[in-house]
């Protein structure tokens, strides 16, 4: 009965805090998961995300890391744990533990656009113009509307001259163009 009950109060702190966040007040999603630490309920996987995400838009990345390690260690194969872990190692400046990050998520989902994209960010950051760009390749194949993340995005331009740099926008646009005159 107590676990039911329990379990029942979690969930209504998880569904506040989440909320909250959906609000933009990342400190009261916070105060949420506080209150349920001190009345030492059984954190789930998902209560622990949700920390980790608050800490994450309050750019306590660090904070947010403990967290969002523990939830990944409860449900090892959520995408979107991965993904926020590695945007925070990335913050911190750890593109190394980024990259490990979503190598976990890749292995999981091989073709998720929103993997490929932001492991080829982080391989950019690191110099690793190679797997960056394999990487992105793969992402736009899969997805060209990312393609419009790619031109805003800092994380490329020290890559954004190279000759297979340039094909890969360019066969991205192509298949664009192909799609847009598919639906006139």
């Amino acid at each position: 009965m107590a676990d039911s009950f329990d379990s029942i109060r979690l969930k209504k702190f998880s569904l506040r805090a989440e909320g909250y966040l959906e609000l933009g007040m990342p400190l009261r999603a916070l105060d949420e998961i506080r209150r349920a630490n001190a009345l030492r309920l059984p954190f789930t996987a998902h209560l622990l995300y949700l920390e980790g995400t608050a800490c994450f838009e309050l750019k306590k990345y660090r904070d947010a890391l403990y967290p969002l390690g523990q939830a990944v260690l409860m449900e090892p194969t959520e995408i979107n744990y991965w993904l926020l872990i590695g945007m925070c190692q990335k913050r911190v400046g750890r593109c190394d533990l980024a990259i490990e990050s979503l190598e976990n998520a890749l292995f999981i989902q091989p073709n998720n656009p929103v993997v490929l994209y932001n492991l080829s960010c982080y391989h950019a950051l690191a110099k690793q113009t190679e797997k960056c760009l394999k990487y992105l390749g793969r992402c736009l194949y899969l997805d060209p509307t990312f393609r419009d993340f790619v031109s805003r995005e800092p994380d490329f331009n020290l890559v954004r001259n190279r000759e297979e740099f340039i094909r890969i926008m360019e066969e991205c646009d192509r298949k664009l163009e192909k799609q847009s005159a598919a639906y006139v």
